[in-house]
């Protein structure tokens, strides 16, 4: 029989929700389990709920899913509000001292730190994080070896007494599951042929940074973003990137333009709140034709909003931020391999084009973390794209051609005087007021797009290639839609998604061509004004027949898309 079980682990910030969700998830895949783990917390550095999930199956996953297997509750408020997610088939882990009411029918098992560290029960957040991750391995008749190794692994820098602390209580709780009976068991499931990833989009996407070239990045630590920039810090030494925290996201993105200026392949980010404070700066490297990446992580505003929640609701934002029609190109990624691929090729068109590229991201995409192999992290190439050689007298950095492109040189790598200016400029690089120099100018940095939309395309299709029902959708959403997709062909209603990574220039001739055919059309977005069906109206002329939008703060789910289709379908 499939296998496919949700377990939910909550308590309070401190309590060590993470501490059980990791060695857990880890221990699940190296024995063969799909694993995807998902988190929610509020924005306090203590107290306050919060809980992930660890969804496991014996197939690949593309999403979390609603309804709970197994409820691993720290707190008594984790059972309050959990308990109704609950599935007639659910079970609940709890620490004994902190739960004191279940409600009545529901199979339970208390662990303590009296009996799962005797003599030792002082140490009672170790006792109770390793003793759920041993608990959750005995229920589902797994073997516990995976577990002790990483245990071990991540303890042996602490001391000894610490490994065997941990590697205790791992095995006590194990052993009292075991004796309980559970309605699914995992052991017949086998290694993986090959070592698998557990990787989060955020990471993939420091992985994809680094093997582009990445020399330099600048931020100011806002939530959702922060994860990318520690990501990107904690491997810098080791590909001598230069990591510099800026006092604010001004000072980050004009860092990040100065160090581009002077060759390095930079990079910053931020939410949407500094992203607020970075558009005088985009028109800056625009205006200037200074390569840059700027990851957005989207969060719900306006303003602070919820800043740990996610959402879609900056894609109009940065399509249009700053003035005068200031080029860019906008991507956003739906998996972590496509993060790592799309953050690589970013580097490379900031290059290639001399101009901002942005990459959307959100809470969802930067946290979940996902099970991929290897092979689907694809070899980066990378392209500086810079002039080199002897150049005829006199350089232009601004000089007119064809393509928009101009023939960019380093400051102070050869006799080339090389002259930027924030004005309008000549193509020497020298302020003007000739109005003509400016309408030739404006109009090729413009003809950039032309070039770029070429390579764009970015379409992820699934499903029935022929159904009449199309859902499109667009960065993180993928997963949620690729899913409910499935579970409608599979349930009689032939369903095809079409998802887009590369936004803008909209490749209209791809999205046109990958939409042929498509007698309904449903636009799902997490955001409250569908701001990608209004971009692809405007640039297609193509209008959905529903638009199916979410702005809770909370990321789709395939049975809440299942739920946004009754009656549309």
């Amino acid at each position: 029989m499939p296998v496919d079980l949700n377990i939910l682990i909550g308590g309070a910030a401190g309590q060590g929700v993470h501490s059980i969700t990791l060695p857990l998830a880890k221990a699940l895949m190296r024995q063969g389990c799909w694993v995807l783990t998902v988190q929610s917390y509020e924005s306090r550095i203590r107290g306050g709920h919060l809980f992930n999930q660890v969804r496991l199956a014996d197939r690949r996953l593309s999403s979390s899913r609603e309804g709970v297997d197994l409820l691993i509750a720290l707190n008594q408020e984790t059972v309050d509000l959990h308990t109704p997610e609950i599935l007639s088939h659910g079970l609940i882990i709890y620490d004994a001292a902190e739960v004191k009411k279940i409600p009545n029918g529901i199979p339970r098992l208390a662990l303590s730190p009296e009996s799962l560290l005797p003599g030792a029960a002082d140490k009672a957040e170790i006792a109770l994080n390793a003793g759920a991750c041993g608990a959750v391995l005995g229920l589902l008749k797994l073997s516990l070896t995976p577990l002790l190794t990483l245990l071990q692994e991540t303890f042996g820098d602490k001391g000894a007494e610490v490994v065997e602390w941990n590697v205790q209580a791992a095995t006590r709780g194990y052993e009292q599951a075991a004796a309980q009976t559970y309605g699914f068991s995992l052991a017949g499931i086998n290694p993986p042929p090959e070592p698998r990833l557990l990787i989060s989009g955020h990471e993939a996407m420091a992985l994809g940074a680094l093997a582009g070239g990445l020399q330099f990045v600048s931020g100011y630590p806002m939530t959702p973003w922060t994860s990318l920039l520690n990501a990107i810090a904690q491997r810098a030494s080791r590909h001598q990137v230069v990591v510099e925290q800026a006092e604010d996201e001004i000072a980050a993105i004009n860092m990040a333009i100065g160090a581009s200026y002077a060759g390095a392949r930079s990079l910053t980010g931020t939410s949407g709140g500094g992203f607020c404070l970075m558009t005088e700066a985009l028109g800056l490297a625009c205006m200037t034709e200074t390569p840059l990446v700027i990851v957005v992580s989207m969060r719900p505003g306006p303003s602070t909003g919820l800043p740990t929640r996610t959402g879609q609701g900056d894609l109009s934002f940065v399509l249009f931020a700053s003035q005068g029609d200031a080029p860019r190109a906008v991507l956003a990624p739906g998996t972590p391999a496509q993060g790592c691929a799309l953050t690589a090729k970013a580097l490379n068109w900031a290059d290639r084009y001399q101009l901002p590229v942005i990459i959307l991201t959100d809470q969802y995409f930067g946290d979940t973390q996902f099970t991929h192999l290897a092979a689907e992290f694809p070899e980066v190439q990378v392209d500086r794209a810079l002039a080199t050689g002897p150049a005829a007298p006199p350089y232009e950095r601004y000089a007119y051609t064809p393509d928009g492109v101009s023939p960019r040189r380093l400051p102070g790598f050869g006799p080339e005087l090389v002259v930027a200016d924030s004005d309008e400029h000549t193509p020497d690089g020298h302020l003007t007021e000739d109005l003509g120099v400016r309408v030739q100018m404006h109009e090729k940095r413009l003809r950039k797009l032309e070039g770029l939309v070429q390579e764009m395309g970015g379409i992820t299709t699934a499903g029935d290639p022929d159904a009449p029902l199309t859902l499109i959708c667009w960065g993180s959403s993928l997963g949620p839609v690729k899913e409910a997709v499935a579970l409608l062909t599979a349930n009689g209603t032939p369903t095809r998604m079409v998802h887009l990574s590369e936004l803008w220039p909209l490749p209209v001739a791809a999205v046109a061509a990958a939409l042929k055919g498509s007698k309904k059309l449903v636009m799902a977005e997490m955001n409250a004004t569908g701001q990608l069906h209004r971009l692809l109206r405007q640039e297609t002329g193509i209008k959905a027949d529903h638009l199916l939008l979410k702005d809770d703060g909370a990321p789709f789910t395939p049975e809440y898309i299942l739920r946004g289709l009754s009656g549309v379908i």
